[in-house]
């Protein structure tokens, strides 16, 4: 009986113990309300420009100096692509001939989709991808393309089974392995039921905006796209453990009142908003709360 007790004790020791670990990770603080955070993959950008931003997303190939910006006190993540590769990545090379590659994805040339159930892609990325980014000084990641294995799974089950675990085992390795880094997921719907206690912050990129390629114009989501996203995201902020939600929508900097009404939308959300041009080769900041009408006498 005394040592059932013990064992208990232990066990409940050891649950407070992996829950104060996790809620002191430097993470934490992207479940601020008021985060302000952005997205850059222009190759430099001065220092000071970033001033406003608490968190900042950036390009691998980002050319700036990413330990002065952190020494301001800025959370710095590098974008990672875990379901797809482009051919400029310096690791593209060592993938053409390993059974990775599987197609071109025909809406971004010369970015191939990548068959994640292969060794030779999580050991890429688990020894040498973000490795090579701890080492730049970044204090997270933010992983892309995570809606493309289960994607594949799903259209095709018989050629494409088990993409979804593998997706799902990978940022669970990369959690164990670099238990300190910051992880956004951009969508990734599909994973968060098994995903939720290993990152830190889902990205909804184009929530209630977005940019049409075929019509070469921005424009509002359409309401069962909406509805198929908030779905998604139900629950994150309200079933343990919750998530935090950044949204990521686009427009045409130059509106700044359309960008004003979608920062003001996101926020009643609940989410913490950054709106850019769909390149993302600009830093656009919030516009200013309009000034108010005077009062008629």
């Amino acid at each position: 009986m005394q040592r059932r007790t013990l064992l208990q004790m232990l066990a409940c020791v050891g649950a407070g113990g992996a829950r104060a670990a996790e809620q002191s990770r430097p993470a934490r603080r992207i479940a601020r309300p008021d985060l302000t955070w952005a997205v850059f993959y222009g190759e430099d950008i001065a220092p000071e420009r970033l001033a406003g931003y608490d968190v900042i997303v950036l390009d691998a190939g980002f050319k700036g100096d990413v330990g002065q910006i952190v020494r301001q006190g800025k959370d710095l993540l590098c974008y990672l692509s875990l379901g797809e590769i482009k051919r400029s990545s310096p690791w593209f090379g060592g993938l053409e001939n390993s059974g990775v590659l599987l197609r071109e994805n025909p809406s971004w040339p010369d970015t191939f989709v990548c068959d994640v159930r292969q060794r030779s892609w999580s050991a890429l990325i688990l020894e040498h991808a973000v490795p090579a980014i701890a080492a730049r000084g970044f204090k997270g990641i933010f992983f892309d393309t995570l809606d493309t294995p289960p994607h594949l799974e799903q259209v095709d089950p018989d050629r494409y089974a088990g993409m979804r675990l593998a997706a799902i085992d990978l940022v669970r390795a990369i959690r164990r392995a670099f238990p300190d880094l910051i992880l956004l997921m951009n969508r990734g719907y599909a994973l968060l039921p098994e995903l939720r206690s290993e990152i830190d912050g889902v990205v909804a990129e184009s929530l209630l905006t977005t940019f049409d390629f075929g019509a070469k114009q921005y424009k509002w989501v359409e309401p069962d796209q909406l509805i198929y996203h908030m779905q998604a995201l139900d629950g994150l902020r309200t079933e343990p453990p919750t998530v935090p939600i950044l949204s990521l929508d686009y427009w045409d900097a130059a509106d700044e009142a359309t960008i004003r009404e979608i920062y003001a939308r996101e926020r009643d959300l609940d989410h913490r908003p950054f709106v850019s041009e769909v390149l993302l080769d600009r830093l656009i900041p919030e516009p200013p709360p309009c000034p108010c009408r005077p009062a008629e006498e």
